[in-house]
């Protein structure tokens, strides 16, 4: 059930004021309550309309956690709730010493910023050190500018951008793993190049992507494009299925209906427990990359196999996709399915691959010592020290290889899983089972992140069971865990059932218990309920 892409290769445009706009199958119609808003408060903020509103928004990943880097597919869905950067452009004809001012809603925690454009058509300064909200934008600026240099070189290689005003209202919860950085980044990425570029320019969505996708680089987050892909790319009523070899893409897939007074939304719960991840990344994040690596390369050792690996990755080490890729191409012949790209054979290739990691690694289940690492590897323990542990800070006892090369390959294998749902589900049967099945799917995905990548928690555990006991098909943590938020697939039917039952169960039982003094905005930011959304678009004013 992919959907066609031929109409599907250039970023939205839409105007305002044209309510037959509003009614086009893929636009974004609860934006129509935002555009005004967003436009009577530039206004308020700058005395005169703005030209256009960029829209980006924000995204929750279904199944797939802790395989991106990786190289393994994920599933995320756009949400409804979205960056909108309002604009009004100043041309160098109307100035000469060209600027952009930037303005938000929330003022209180974003305060306004104002900075000069280089007169040279050189590239603005971020300084990563400096924790401010302008650098995102900065961000967006950065890939733009460098992305007009491409298409225009002639003129963006030696002036400078058009200079603008600028207002941001967002409602993507800062901090919760949502996506809130993506979508400002993407928002402001494409006001950037419409800006510049005028309204009669069509973006292609896939160049927005290759930009966006590398835009926090510039900030030292090596994120891997899954947001921004989310982003851009969402589509009202499908799943995204976004692959990262052999190239970045996101493909939609819609979901099946169900009947006509019943269909499905997905509430995403903040657990409100903040994790910084800069400051547990040493035990958390950059420790689970580090022992996936050197998963993949004791299997690799292990099986005699050479890996081929992205030669411009900053690892150079290859991971556990490298090692599936070079083993069955190495044993094509000995094994006893067809390897091609169908979704029958990829299982076939994962269900290969959990074997071979119990074979390999099933003896040392409660983890390996580093002597245990580098003798399996055939180094010394200084070599694999400096080849291995000084990739990033970590700090550990023992290196859980077994349970995170298992989590990411039977990860996979239910994004594989979940796509076979999707493929073999019409609307012509009952497609009550296939949300069953899913949410079986989002469950399994839960309990792998708890007991075997150990990135769960005990707030997460108990958003999960709580709303499983009321009416939720699939419970599972989004955005990396150990914290954050979770999501939810929840059939609603009349009068908002089950919806509104999980909601209050989630806020008597969850809510109310942990934070006895919880504020109504607080929840209202800590719960939100949505459908698969439209990525980024233009709508012009």
């Amino acid at each position: 059930m992919t959907s066609n892409l031929t109409n599907n290769m250039f970023v939205p445009q839409y105007n305002i004021l044209d309510d037959s706009a509003v009614q086009e199958k893929n636009a974004p119609a609860s934006l129509v309550d935002k555009c005004p808003k967003v436009i009577a408060s530039f206004i308020d903020t700058y005395g005169y309309k703005p030209d256009f509103i960029a829209h980006s928004p924000g995204r929750v990943n279904l199944i797939g956690e802790h395989i991106d880097y990786a190289d393994f597919s994920v599933l995320p869905l756009s949400l409804e709730r979205d960056m909108l950067c309002a604009i009004k452009v100043h041309n160098l004809q109307e100035n000469n010493n060209p600027s952009i001012t930037l303005a938000n809603k929330d003022k209180q925690r974003f305060a306004g910023r104002k900075f000069d454009l280089p007169l040279d058509g050189s590239q603005i300064n971020i300084d990563p050190s400096i924790s401010d909200w302008s650098n995102y934008f900065k961000c967006g600026l950065y890939v733009a500018q460098l992305y007009l240099k491409e298409i225009c070189p002639e003129k963006y290689n030696i002036q400078p951008l058009n200079g603008m005003d600028v207002f941001c209202q967002g409602d993507v919860p800062v901090g919760s793993g949502l996506g809130s950085s993506s979508a400002i980044i993407c928002a402001v990425t494409l006001g950037i190049i419409r800006a510049n570029m005028g309204h009669g320019y069509r973006i292609p969505k896939a160049d927005l992507l290759r930009i966006t996708s590398v835009a926090e680089h510039y900030l030292g987050v090596n994120n891997g494009g899954m947001d921004q892909a989310a982003s851009i790319y969402g589509q009202r009523g499908h799943a995204l299925c976004v692959s990262f070899k052999p190239e970045l893409k996101a493909t939609p897939i819609q979901f099946p209906t169900m009947s006509s007074d019943w269909d499905i939304e997905f509430i995403v719960a903040d657990t409100l427990v903040e994790v910084n991840k800069y400051d547990t990344a040493s035990t958390n994040y950059n420790l689970r990359v580090v022992e996936v690596i050197i998963a993949a390369n004791i299997l690799a050792m292990h099986y005699g196999v050479v890996m081929n690996y992205d030669l411009s990755s900053n690892i150079r080490k290859g991971n556990l996709r490298d090692f599936m890729n070079a083993y069955l191409g190495l044993h094509r012949s000995q094994v006893k399915f067809e390897i091609n790209d169908s979704i029958e054979s990829r299982i076939n290739q994962l269900e290969l691959m959990l074997t071979l990691t119990e074979n390999c690694l099933g003896d040392k289940k409660d983890g390996h010592t580093a002597d245990e690492v580098s003798k399996a590897l055939e180094c010394s323990k200084e070599e694999f020290t400096r080849e291995y542990l000084m990739l990033f800070p970590i700090r550990f006892q023992t290196l859980k290889i077994y349970k995170r090369a298992k989590h990411v390959y039977s990860e996979a294998l239910r994004v594989t899983k979940a796509l076979k749902l999707f493929q073999e589900t019409n609307n012509e049967t009952n497609n009550y089972t296939f949300y069953h099945n899913f949410g079986e799917l989002m469950n399994g995905s839960q309990r792998s992140c708890d007991k075997l990548y150990d990135c769960s928690s005990k707030e997460i555990d108990k958003i999960c069971e709580i709303a499983l006991n009321n009416g939720s098909y699939g419970s599972r943590l989004t955005g990396a865990g150990w914290g954050g938020s979770t999501v939810h697939l929840v059939p609603n039917g009349p009068n908002g059932c089950n919806v509104e039952h999980v909601k209050k169960a989630l806020i008597e039982q969850y809510y109310k218990i942990q934070y006895p003094n919880i504020t109504q905005d607080v929840l209202d930011n800590a719960i939100i309920v949505s459908k698969a959304a439209p990525g980024s678009c233009i709508f012009e004013c």
